[in-house]
């Protein structure tokens, strides 16, 4: 076979060209199949420490591999990238673009060079995967990783330079489905779990496992909201004092898409065995974590909080990190586990994304649904915010439903039978065993239950209801209306009336009618006294 590019086996710098090496700006590709075909990159997130080029010399591209093992190279000098990111360029990046120039070469039955690395070979390479990875989201990743390593060679100058193609995969995001938050039963039960768990590693003196930093990570992951990077790239320095309270500490972690810090305030708490805080407090977590695996970062070097020795297989007895696929690894038997099922019974899928979803959406709750605070407590934009994390309550495709169910009723003129002398009622009334409808009287308590719905018609009950209310502080004394009533004015107030601001000169006239001319069930207190 021709070789388009003559190549010398294992050949050796000379003086001069490591000495002009050293000299020059530009890092000078050094030519031939290098001693030592693998690269070295220390505990990081991903789990792998090693990448052997080997497996790719002798395949007809030779030159192509000689260059990116160096490039990989120096860039692990460099400050950046992170390694575990370098890791994903070898394995996601070059493994995949490796075999298609096994491919490509086979087609062109010549070797392939530096010059060979053209605008029609990546073209050719984007519609490969295209084919091989039609959800568009792993497509997607492998040419961004191999670019990442091409655009660094281009600025090395080690081969001609070019412009790449620009978005080769829109829209690949909206192909793959997003994870979804965890209803609030199921965030729940995820909790209670690791709360029994996390209270006897806490006990522990020993190191840490590999299962038992996953679990210690889960815990750290609902409180915080971070995602699975930055979490196992958590430094020893991550826990800082809170620089104006002495009962907080600071989470600061890197944020590594957009390229920025996240730092989140954390209480925390002086008594770990409480078994209330113990969950809570993240600090309390990870300083336990630091403070038994110390000696196993000792031994490497290492500042990863989520270090640990391995028990099995060929690595047993080596000191690693925490990686994403050991995370869900152990996350099905910790599952298993604890039994934990879904809102329909079944297994309970967990994983990061989903605890980061359900704390950006409890964030959205409890901010009043301000997505402005949201999206800074979350570090991103409100738009990302809104576009990706936030999701609608399983409530509120029943409300909205019901709702216009309820105004397609008022509009055609039909009766309401569900109506209140409050409001309206979501709940169909139930029937005895004669078939007669039985009606819900307890009309006290609708103001706190979650099937009452107010319209703009209703307000004119509600208002004679609130006026009533008010009225029964004088009769009853002070202290057994604030006990019994003050809720119910309270909750008018603050969560219903703010919801009719944009018909404010309607609200104030109804509230007057409604005090001057109440509605005949609320005219007189016997009323509220048959009900209450």
């Amino acid at each position: 076979m021709k070789n388009r590019k003559d190549f010398n086996q294992a050949e050796h710098e000379s003086s001069d060209e490591k000495a002009l090496t050293a000299s020059s700006p530009t890092p000078i590709l050094k030519p031939g199949i290098p001693k030592h075909t693998a690269v070295h990159f220390g505990p990081n997130a991903t789990g792998s420490q090693n990448f052997d080029f080997s497996q790719h010399y002798g395949q007809g591209f030779d030159a192509i591999t000689n260059a990116v093992q160096q490039t990989i190279e120096i860039m692990l000098s460099e400050s950046k990238p992170q390694a575990s990111t370098v890791s994903k360029y070898c394995y996601s990046g070059y493994k995949n673009f490796a075999d298609y120039l096994v491919i490509y070469r086979s087609a062109l039955s010549l070797d392939l060079g530096l010059s060979d690395i053209t605008p029609e070979l990546l073209q050719n390479y984007i519609q490969h995967l295209k084919i091989h990875y039609p959800n568009g989201a792993s497509a997607k990743n492998h040419y961004t990783h191999i670019k990442s390593i091409l655009v660094k060679m281009q600025k090395m100058a080690w081969f001609e330079r070019f412009d790449f193609p620009k978005n080769p995969f829109p829209y690949s995001n909206r192909k793959m489905k997003g994870q979804t938050a965890f209803s609030k039963a199921e965030r729940r039960r995820v909790a209670n779990a690791l709360k029994i768990d996390i209270n006897e590693i806490l006990k522990k003196s020993d190191p840490l496992t590999s299962y038992e930093l996953t679990v210690c990570l889960l815990g750290i992951a609902l409180r915080s909201g971070m995602n699975t990077t930055p979490l196992l790239e958590m430094t020893i320095d991550s826990i800082q004092d809170h620089p104006l309270k002495e009962n907080r500490k600071l989470l600061v972690l890197y944020k590594r898409r957009g390229n920025a810090t996240h730092i989140q305030s954390l209480r925390h708490a002086k008594s770990v065995e409480n078994a209330q805080t113990v969950l809570a407090d993240v600090a309390v977590i990870a300083a336990h974590i630091i403070r038994v695996n110390a000696p196993l970062r000792a031994k490497i070097g290492s500042d990863l909080v989520f270090s640990y020795q391995s028990t099995k297989g060929d690595n047993a007895g080596e000191i690693t990190s925490l990686s994403d696929q050991l995370i869900l690894y152990y996350i099905k038997p910790w599952v298993k586990q604890h039994q934990l099922k879904n809102d329909n019974c079944d297994a309970l899928k967990v994983n990061i994304s989903r605890f980061r979803k359900t704390f950006e959406n409890r964030i959205w709750a409890l901010s009043g649904g301000d997505p402005f605070v949201t999206a800074a407590m979350s570090n991103h934009t409100v738009s990302t915010s809104v576009t990706h994390y936030l999701e609608a309550p399983k409530e509120a495709e029943k409300n909205f439903n019901y709702m216009g169910k309820i105004r397609t009723d008022e509009l055609l003129g039909s009766v309401i039978e569900n109506n209140t002398p409050v409001s309206k009622c979501s709940n169909s009334p139930k029937t005895d065993k004669n078939g007669n409808k039985i009606y819900c009287t307890d009309f006290l308590s609708c103001i706190r239950c979650r099937n009452m719905v107010v319209t703009k018609e209703d307000l004119y009950r509600l208002f004679s209801f609130y006026w009533l209310i008010v009225y029964e502080r004088e009769q009853i004394g002070a202290k057994r209306w604030r006990k019994y009533f003050a809720h119910i004015i309270r909750i008018i107030d603050r969560d219903i009336v703010p919801k009719f601001d944009a018909d404010a000169d309607y609200v104030s006239t109804i509230r007057a009618e409604a005090q001057a001319n109440p509605h005949p069930f609320w005219k007189n207190r016997a009323q509220l006294e048959s009900v209450a």
